[in-house]
């Protein structure tokens, strides 16, 4: 890895980590493609599972004091893990147009009516049904292709969770999902050293900008917060659809 390539990966790396501390998501979503530009799609998967697994655990830490949002959510965790399992096996196999209209379209529905599908009462039965679907697709595209937040976090961001409640689901969900990407992955050979490496040095760049967006974020009051989520969900669905559609 030469000079330019090195600067790629602390820039692109370092704006994702910083993402990623203010809102809880947007890591991989901005990583990904930057390190694909560099390494190829599937190294870049690889890779930022790495940077992925360390960041949520610092979140984890940093608010495992609610770690009582996380009682109610069990089937979410299950159906997300299970998803996450298969996208791994599935990686850069799956039809990237179709997932991108999918997630494009259920992003946008949650945005303009996720309060209504979901209703007042986490307990009714739409929304038991509708959660563990979406985590279920979510596991899928994280596994598939790292990048999970835009549907993940438009569902959670229809909750209207409080800043610190959304980063920690956010994180103990992604977070899981990591472990299971990393088991998957590595069972299928595809942590090589250079992978590695690369990996284990964006942890650098990553974890520096992750503490200066936990700072900004407690500046943030929840009107702020909540439109900063859905400036990232519009942003998270335009990239994809380029990227897919365009690039």
């Amino acid at each position: 890895m030469g000079l330019p390539e090195l600067l790629i990966l602390i820039v692109g790396l370092g704006v994702a980590g910083l993402a990623k501390g203010v809102s809880g998501m947007g890591l991989p979503l901005i990583a990904t493609p930057i390190l694909a530009g560099v390494f190829g799609p599937r190294a870049a998967v690889t890779i930022v599972t790495i940077p992925i697994f360390a960041s949520n655990s610092l979140l984890l830490i940093q608010g495992i004091r609610r770690r009582g949002l996380l009682r109610g959510i069990l089937p979410l965790f299950i159906a997300s893990a299970v998803g996450t399992a298969i996208g791994t096996l599935l990686l850069a196999n799956l039809d990237q147009r179709t997932f991108a209209i999918l997630i494009t379209l259920m992003v946008i529905t949650f945005l303009a009516r996720g309060d209504r599908l979901l209703g007042d009462d986490p307990a009714a039965l739409r929304a038991r049904v509708l959660g563990p679907v979406v985590c279920f697709v979510g596991g899928v595209l994280q596994g598939t292709t790292s990048i999970a937040s835009p549907l993940v976090g438009s569902y959670f961001h229809a909750q209207r969770l409080a800043a610190a409640d959304f980063v920690f689901v956010l994180a103990a969900i992604f977070e899981l999902n990591a472990v299971v990407q990393l088991i998957g992955y590595g069972l299928q050979g595809l942590y090589t050293p250079d992978v590695l490496a690369i990996g284990l040095l964006g942890l650098v760049p990553t974890l520096l900008a992750l503490a200066g967006g936990i700072a900004l974020r407690g500046r943030l009051d929840p009107a702020r917060f909540r439109q900063l989520i859905v400036a990232l969900l519009v942003l998270s669905v335009a990239n994809l659809l380029w990227r897919t559609f365009l690039a």
